[in-house]
């Protein structure tokens, strides 16, 4: 290593201690921590998709080893479709109480 390098560090490090103490005086860390809406958006999206996909998946696999085509693949999308609402509910019912708790803090 050369000299410069040890310098270079230096000046690294304390840019990102500067940049650290900017951030943490900013309060982002708290929005990163909490989440944004369209991350909440997308998150319920993901979850609705999901069980649609994992039910469809599933029906299409015993129909295929029952012969039974396509109506266990209907059963099951239509189980994986409630399956994904549920989890949607619930989700909202934890940002519903995150938010209560949040109004009871201020």
């Amino acid at each position: 290593m050369t000299e410069q390098q040890p310098d270079k560090l230096d000046q690294f490090n304390a840019k990102l201690q500067e940049a650290r103490e900017r951030i943490e005086g900013s309060g982002t860390q708290e929005l990163a921590k909490e989440g944004t809406s369209l991350g909440y958006g997308f998150r319920l999206s993901v979850e609705l998709l999901a069980g649609l996909l994992v039910g469809l998946g599933m029906g299409y696999v015993i129909d295929g080893w029952l012969g039974t085509r396509p109506w266990l693949m209907l059963v099951f999308m239509i189980l994986g479709l409630g399956g994904g609402v549920l989890n949607v509910m619930r989700v909202t019912r934890q940002m519903e109480q995150l938010e209560a708790s949040k109004k009871d803090q201020r």
